[in-house]
């Protein structure tokens, strides 16, 4: 009886074993859940949730229960973050030494 109750509770299941093959056509990974996203951008998953909830965070989908976060969308919001500072925003000004 044991031997049939481990069986049933066997994970992953068959049936997701054969789904899953299809996701080695879907090529690169397209989405990740809070913490990989959290890894990604160098982040906590506490400050992604907090964004998350006030706003002001990268762009993530709902999938059911489930948060996950577009590779690309992470991209772009790390993209949007980025500061150069005033002093030198292009080249380094040189200013000419008048000795006359």
């Amino acid at each position: 009886m044991r031997e049939e109750a481990k069986a049933q509770r066997r994970w992953p299941t068959p049936d997701i074993l054969r789904r899953a093959q299809f996701v080695a056509d879907a090529g690169p990974i397209r989405f990740v859940d809070t913490e990989a996203a959290a890894r990604y951008l160098a982040l906590s998953a506490h400050t992604l949730e907090c964004y998350r909830s006030l706003g002001g965070g990268p762009a993530y989908h709902k999938f059911g229960k489930w948060v996950r976060y577009a590779v690309d969308d992470l991209d772009a919001w790390a993209a949007s973050c980025r500061r150069s500072t005033a002093a030198s925003p292009e080249a380094p000004r040189v200013l000419s030494i008048d000795r006359t």
